[in-house]
């Protein structure tokens, strides 16, 4: 079976097929053993680099004890076509999959913290709008909170996020919420794979045009980008839009305070936001002139 080259609807796929492959308690030798096949061309498939036929995705499902009801939901992924772009209107399976395999990531927020940098109540604030069921509230954050751990593994990828002003000065879950989540994003900075750059006001006309964008880099395969909005998210790794998002990224790279002046921005706003309630308006009106 020849190689195909990766795109994201295949990556998707190969992580299905792994997880049904796992879940049937088979390594790669054995459902290769099984599938008269070589052990590469099931690593090819799982890497999502092989290459994908209705017969060969079944015959894999079916070795794996898949029925036929949730094969026929795996195997619609083998037959879409995506042209550079992947929608999803759950994406959260699907981002996390790339988010732990990437080398770089570089992100812009222009309306609130980015996901992987939220506190608890910040999340829980964020995600409580519009409102929903308590349990409801808390799967999400829960997942969020689990999301996270990307940051925390062995070999995190490197981050690097322009963070818009507005972001930080949207009061999600009032002053002590905002305060925790300053502090929280200073105590982030400080580790070498994570750097955070705000982007102020004054400079924030591409910031606030943007949008939600985070674009990602591999070793093993070519960059993607996931544009993120309330009815769904889009993973992109058509050529000619990576380089107008690359662009776009280092256009925001020109606008953004440095690391140092950032860190002494979030550290303001920590304070203001610590302060008693009768002197915020005033304190929050001093950082606005500056």
């Amino acid at each position: 079976m020849p190689s195909k080259s990766s795109d994201a609807r295949r990556r998707e796929l190969g992580a299905e097929l792994r997880r049904r492959r796992e879940r049937a308690g088979l390594n790669g030798v054995d459902l290769a053993r099984r599938l008269g096949w070589a052990q590469s061309t099931v690593s090819r498939f799982e890497a999502g680099t092989g290459s994908f036929t209705e017969v060969n995705v079944t015959t894999y499902l079916a070795h794996c004890g898949v029925n036929a009801p949730e094969a026929a939901e795996v195997l619609r992924l083998a037959r879409e076509t995506e042209d550079g772009y992947l929608v999803r209107m759950h994406s959260l399976r699907t981002l996390i999959l790339h988010e732990t395999t990437a080398r770089v990531i570089t992100a812009t927020s222009p309306l609130l913290i980015p996901g992987l940098l939220q506190t608890e109540g910040y999340a829980r604030a964020v995600i409580g709008l519009p409102p929903r069921e308590e349990e409801e509230i808390n799967s999400r954050v829960a997942l969020r909170l689990e999301r996270q751990q990307v940051l925390r593994s062995w070999r995190p990828p490197q981050f690097t996020y322009f963070v818009y002003e507005a972001a930080l000065r949207c009061p999600f879950g009032g002053d002590k919420v905002m305060n925790e989540q300053m502090l929280h994003l200073l105590f982030l900075v400080e580790r070498p794979h994570i750097t955070l750059r705000v982007v102020p006001f004054g400079s924030g006309q591409h910031a606030a045009v943007a949008g939600a964008l985070t674009l990602m880099d591999f070793d093993d395969h070519g960059p993607m980008a996931y544009l993120e909005n309330p009815l769904a998210g889009v993973f992109v790794d058509h050529r000619d839009a990576i380089v107008k998002y690359r662009s776009t990224l280092q256009q925001l790279a020109n606008d953004a305070l440095g690391q140092q002046q950032s860190k002494a921005f979030l550290a303001q706003l920590a304070s203001a936001y610590d302060l008693p309630e009768e002197r915020h308006d005033h304190v929050r009106n001093d950082l606005a002139e500056e």
